[in-house]
């Protein structure tokens, strides 16, 4: 009985990975944009989007786990196909949160500090697809993209540091610590970007 099951699990049709997790990458950049798009329109009322593309996400990263469990032969290492969606989950966790932040805070946006903070976000978020997708055929680019994903993170913290140093200047304390919080947690989903460039840097070591 065991031979004939395992048989039928090697000839049986290829998961394409690769397409699996540019899904989920393509959705974890739609929520990432859907924040944007949320934040520069005034950050009013609950941001439903955000969440909805968050349930896709982590739907898209189950169905992903349970094909790993499946597969006998994967095109990549089946800890790092994991590992990938899971930072992969991180992000868009991560944008779920700053849209949670702003909700509880009650906080309205004064200057154009968080909408260049998303927009960083979105970048990097889109340097991730790049990357997922030159995985398979061209992994120089892939290489190069993730590289440029730290540089998200360094522009985010600067930008993070000149919005302290504005708010510190002010006198509305409310303001003051509103803003803080949702900079800082808009800061952990830039370096939540960097550690998905960092692992696929990892898989790209394993592969060469």
């Amino acid at each position: 009985m065991k031979p004939v099951d395992f048989f039928k699990q090697f000839f049986k049709e290829k998961v394409d990975f690769y397409a699996l997790l540019t899904e989920q990458g393509e959705t974890t950049l739609a929520g990432m944009v859907a924040l944007k798009d949320w934040i520069e329109a005034g950050a009013e009322g609950r941001c439903q989007t955000v969440r909805d593309y968050e349930h896709k996400a982590d739907e898209q990263k189950l169905d992903l786990l349970e094909k790993i469990t499946a597969t006998l032969v994967t095109p990549l290492d089946r800890e790092d196909i994991y590992d990938l969606s899971d930072r992969l989950d991180g992000v868009i966790n991560g944008a779920k949160a700053t849209a949670r932040q702003i909700e509880a805070l009650g906080y309205i946006p004064r200057d154009e500090t968080l909408s260049k903070m998303a927009a960083v976000l979105v970048n990097g978020t889109d340097d991730i697809v790049k990357a997922i997708k030159s995985l398979e055929s061209d992994l120089k680019t892939a290489s190069d993209i993730a590289y440029k994903m730290k540089k998200k993170e360094r522009k985010l913290e600067t930008l993070y540091r000149e919005a302290m140093h504005e708010l510190i200047q002010g006198e509305d304390y409310k303001h003051i610590i509103r803003s803080m919080d949702v900079y800082r947690t808009m800061l952990d989903t830039a370096q939540k970007i960097e550690l998905v460039g960092k692992t696929i840097l990892h898989m790209l070591i394993k592969i060469r």
